[in-house]
């Protein structure tokens, strides 16, 4: 089994940029970028890679993101299970990088070191694919769920990791960076017990998603995710599918179907609109956080938004 590790790349910075006053980061999708901003806070900013309302599974770079990057003193990615468009840039790049998401390619590559993440539960695979999506969607084929940022757990480790490799390479800021990763830690540690008890009520509830983005979120409060329509929401689920899930919505504990922002899903609606189900909206991908709501703020929202649906 794949397991989930944090792979970082350390190169030797220019006196320049070890000078420079403010940090300038850049996270690829934006609750990265949120939890980023809580270690830098004051000192810098983190620009986004992704803009929102596009999908990580289907960008391009365009030539002013090559420009955000050449000038950054961290890439934060998840990897190129998620964001395989950047891989190649990134493997030419003399940019520091923070690679969250392991895969077997890194074992002897580029990648000088290597942090173990502490234990966690394996992801297992969904047994809902149908035949061909186990074949022909490169989408989490392993063992790991790529949508990282849906376990609140391996987000305080990479901002632990963010911390540890901006004190590297700015010692003088080595103390102000540790305060902000101990109050992200207190935050998000808060709010996670706090959902932990929210959402406890509805763990025998049953719900589908739209896109297979939610699992590690659904496994870490316990919750009762049946099935889901996509692996890649840029493709429609086929008819032997829709059957199972139409099955599956028809039984009395499932409650909830949730769609997301970024797409649209005539599909979905059609199947629900004839069925005792609630609709909802969960985001994959924070859209609509601010950077003062921050990351426990996102968490929050799904929670609450799956408590609307699920009542």
């Amino acid at each position: 089994m794949k397991k989930l590790a944090f792979v970082t790349a350390i190169f030797l910075l220019s006196p320049m940029l070890i000078a420079q006053e403010r940090l300038q980061l850049v996270a690829s999708v934006k609750p990265l970028q949120l939890v980023a901003h809580a270690i830098v806070a004051d000192l810098g900013e983190v620009d986004l890679l992704i803009p929102p309302g596009a999908s990580p599974h289907h960008y391009s770079l365009k030539p002013s993101d090559i420009r955000t990057l050449q000038k950054a003193d961290l890439v934060i990615w998840v990897g190129p299970e998620m964001e395989q468009f950047l891989e190649k840039t990134l493997l030419r790049s003399d940019r520091p990088v923070l690679q969250l998401l392991k895969t077997e390619e890194d074992d002897g590559d580029h990648h000088e070191h290597e942090h173990q993440a502490a234990s966690h539960k394996e992801h297992e695979e969904h047994n809902e694919h149908d035949e061909h999506e186990e074949h022909d969607e490169h989408h989490h084929h392993g063992d790991v769920d790529p949508h990282i940022w849906m376990d609140p757990i391996y987000m305080l480790e990479a901002a632990e990791q963010i911390k540890d490799m901006l004190q590297q390479q700015s010692p003088e800021l080595s103390e102000k960076l540790e305060q902000n990763y101990q109050a992200f830690k207190r935050d998000l540690l808060q709010a996670d017990k706090q959902i932990q008890q929210q959402l406890a009520p509805y763990q025998k509830s049953g719900f589908v998603v739209f896109h297979d983005a939610f699992s590690l979120f659904v496994e870490h409060y316990g919750l009762n995710q049946r099935a889901f329509f996509t692996v890649d929401p840029a493709r429609s689920p086929g008819a032997k599918k829709l059957a199972r899930i139409e099955k599956i919505l028809n039984e009395p504990a499932v409650r909830c179907v949730f769609v997301e922002p970024q797409f649209e899903a005539p599909i979905v609606e059609r199947i629900v609109a004839d069925l005792p189900v609630n609709l909802g909206r969960l985001d994959p991908l924070a859209t609509d956080m601010s950077l003062s709501q921050g990351y426990a703020g996102y968490l929050k929202d799904l929670a609450n938004s799956i408590e609307s649906c699920l009542k």
